[in-house]
């Protein structure tokens, strides 16, 4: 898909990562985050395809049981990228021992 997603599509993203971040670290099947984000089966189709692409961008992990047909989504933490460490070369600079 090219282009920007629109407002709507981009709202259930929103609300799709807050139910989930609700229930945090413990997973939630398909049904249950439409019915915490109160789409429903209407919008069901539209939910799995905002699931799918949050997958694909690793924003939720999706978790399928072996031998199963069942898919739970989980939000993954965020990765927070923290500044490189530094060495000191300067003696004078070093903590005391």
């Amino acid at each position: 898909m090219t282009g920007r997603p629109d407002p709507f599509r981009i709202h259930v993203a929103d609300q799709v990562l807050a139910a989930l971040a609700e229930t945090a670290p413990i997973p939630l099947s398909t049904p249950a985050v439409q019915d915490r984000t109160s789409y429903g089966v209407r919008y069901g189709q539209l939910v799995y395809q905002v699931l799918t692409r949050l997958a694909a961008a690793g924003e939720v992990e999706k978790i399928t049981p072996p031998g199963g047909k069942p898919v739970y989504w989980r939000r993954l933490a965020p990765q927070v990228s923290l500044p490189p460490m530094t060495v000191c070369t300067d003696r004078d600079r070093r903590r005391p021992s």
